[in-house]
């Protein structure tokens, strides 16, 4: 799932100090800005209007900067270049607007924190994309309608955000769940025996600490070990496939050798040699118009 650069650690880590530690540094996290918790409350009114919509995102000159500049990207490919908020918003619709805009925040609100950090950020962005598309083909492959599609893609996209949060604000003892790690999928036992804490966990926190709705926590607490009857199980299963399937990009495993699966899995989202190949294949197409809306979403 892509490999992890890392210095040795130099000391040995007190755990329960340092669970602490990272509690009280969640409880800091600042809140979701004004303008992105009003633009998910209106983009889940179905009264709300696109005028209405467009002037609370005029208030946030990044945001609105953002939205032009995603809809006049490759990723969605329009002929003519769009100039006005209004015709953004009626193009990409108000789900791609609500998850732009959770997305921008979220990844300003953990990147100004910390900037040293043991994990590849490259790397680390690559896998984040690759499980985000990955879990949005498995959505499309199910005929699940836009709206899920886009969740799945954004889910899967934010689904790490603790691995970038540990190891940002706590670089030091993080290097040493690097150390015991061979990559981005096998921190999680690391983190547990080292920090007293896990990714999963964070994430989940954080996401819970900007009042995201509850699908974002159930994918970021649960997305190594999917709960079958969870109400959110297709979206906990898509990015827990999509992150198996990011592996296997990284281990340039032949596209149509399925890794081993858990049955359940396989038997909900229709999954076989070949279904599995089309969906890497989807991925890989995909992934240059994914890094220009990852790099609209990251930049100033």
């Amino acid at each position: 799932m892509g490999e992890l650069s890392y210095m040795p650690a130099s000391s040995v880590i007190d755990t329960k100090h340092l669970e602490e530690a990272i509690r009280e540094s969640l409880e800091r996290l600042p809140p979701m800005p004004a303008v992105i918790t009003r633009v998910m409350e209106m983009t889940n009114d179905p009264n709300c209007g696109v005028q209405e919509l467009q002037k609370v995102i005029s208030m946030d000159e990044v945001l609105s900067s953002k939205v032009l500049r995603l809809v006049n990207s490759a990723r969605y490919g329009f002929p003519k270049r769009i100039t006005t908020l209004s015709h953004a918003v009626i193009l990409l619709g108000f789900e791609t607007i609500r998850n732009l805009a959770v997305g921008v925040a979220a990844v300003r609100l953990v990147l100004r924190h910390g900037t040293s950090s043991p994990v590849n950020r490259q790397r680390f962005w690559e896998h984040s994309l690759e499980t985000g598309l990955a879990a949005s083909a498995l959505a499309k492959h199910l005929r699940k309608d836009l709206i899920m599609r886009e969740e799945m893609f954004l889910t899967g996209l934010l689904h790490d955000l603790g691995i970038l949060f540990l190891s940002q604000n706590f670089p030091a003892e993080y290097r040493a769940v690097v150390e015991r790690s061979e990559c981005l999928e096998s921190v999680y036992p690391a983190e547990r025996e080292l920090l007293g804490i896990t990714h999963t966990e964070v994430g989940a926190r954080m996401v819970e600490h900007w009042n995201l709705p509850p699908v974002f926590a159930e994918v970021m607490l649960h997305h190594h070990d999917p709960i079958e009857d969870s109400p959110f199980f297709h979206q906990v299963g898509a990015v827990y496939l999509g992150d198996r399937l990011s592996a296997s990009i990284a281990a340039e495993a032949p596209p149509e050798q399925m890794p081993d699966l858990p049955a359940h899995l396989c038997e909900a989202f229709q999954l076989d040699n070949s279904s599995w190949s089309w969906c890497r294949r989807e991925v890989e197409m995909q992934m240059d118009a994914a890094r220009d809306f990852l790099h609209i979403l990251r930049s100033p």
